[in-house]
């Protein structure tokens, strides 16, 4: 079974899954709101944050809408590594977007923990390859992919790299305006076990829902991590709101989702607090009415009562049938082997 390591945190196998704040975009160009979300992600529980970074001049022709809206949100340099810096100093892995080659440059170089080749890159040698040439663990977002562009990315990022990446499952239907946030049945949870059969690969979860629990259910269908939308405060209006939870909220996703972590055992052995519990509800063979010494059992004698402590399991009734009494036995007797002859 694979594993991911990243900073000093391994997931897969038997290590518990990540849950990741995506910061996204919510910055929107202001370092100091960007600063204050890492401290929001922190209080929230969160084991890291996303950011998305990016040069305009990278992303878009100059004359296309995009271009001024991007430009407008850049961060310098020095921000962005000391954006890395502060999430270290908080305690948080620091996962990043690079929509830039030279962007990704500067955040390897700052210390950034693992980067996501986000779902529009999926079929970007450019990225891709910026990426893979940091040696960092990495994720291929798989959102709005095919098959066959799946396939490609993985296969292409397989032939050249050596370092950990895993596979991000995931839906993007906000740009289309049909939904607030992807449905039910849309969600494709089974596509995390998909992928990890298919490719032998890490697998984690984009929540692209309205919702605090959808977290909880990727964990239960096998993600190793997870990403969820926070927003800086309740109401707040900004890129990918409507799937965004107030921090409130996201701090309550978090913590059905370690409930969900910490039930997912696969061991059936007894704890001791079941034990306790076997002692007073599990039941015990006793007699139904007044025998005598010398009297041959048979089934219409006995019947099984509580508590069962101390005496015959109710699976012996069949070995202890036909066996002869020591001595006269009281209705309601619970039944030892040091009763028979």
């Amino acid at each position: 079974m694979p594993t991911m390591k990243i900073g000093e945190k391994i997931i897969g196998k038997n290590n518990p899954p990540l849950m990741i704040a995506e910061e996204g975009q919510a910055n929107q160009g202001d370092f100091d709101l960007a600063l204050k979300m890492i401290k929001i992600a922190a209080d929230s529980g969160a084991d890291g944050i996303e950011f998305q970074f990016f040069l305009a001049n990278d992303m878009y022709i100059y004359n296309d809408p995009g271009y001024e809206i991007y430009k407008s949100r850049e961060l310098y340099e020095t921000q962005i590594t000391d954006l890395i810096k502060n999430c270290h100093s908080n305690g948080l892995i620091c996962q990043v977007a690079g929509f830039s080659p030279k962007i990704i440059e500067i955040c390897a170089n700052s210390g950034a923990d693992i980067f996501s080749i986000n779902a529009t890159d999926l079929n970007n040698p450019f990225i891709i390859d910026a990426v893979i040439s940091t040696e960092k663990p990495f994720w291929l977002a798989t959102l709005m992919g095919t098959m066959e562009e799946i396939d490609w990315a993985v296969n292409y990022v397989s032939s050249r790299s050596k370092a950990d990446f895993g596979i991000l499952h995931g839906q993007h239907v906000m740009s289309s305006q049909l939904y607030k946030g992807v449905p039910a049945e849309l969600l494709q949870l089974e596509c995390i076990k998909l992928f990890k059969d298919r490719y032998n690969l890490v697998v984690g979860f984009v929540d692209h829902t309205d919702t605090k629990f959808v977290p909880s259910l990727a964990v239960a269908h096998g993600a190793n991590a997870v990403t969820k939308h926070l927003a800086p405060k309740i109401d707040w209006v900004g890129p990918d709101s409507d799937i965004c939870l107030d921090p409130d909220s996201w701090k309550e996703s978090k913590k059905m989702f370690d409930f969900s972590i910490k039930s997912m055992g696969a061991s059936k052995e007894i704890s001791q607090a079941e034990f306790s519990d076997r002692s007073i509800h599990r039941r015990s063979v006793y007699t139904i009415k007044p025998l005598k010494a010398g009297h041959i059992l048979s089934s219409e004698d006995l019947s099984a009562l509580r508590p069962g402590i101390n005496g015959i399991d109710p699976r012996d009734i069949l070995n202890i049938v036909g066996k002869k009494l020591l001595h006269d036995l009281p209705v309601q007797h619970q039944l030892s082997n040091n009763d028979f002859i």
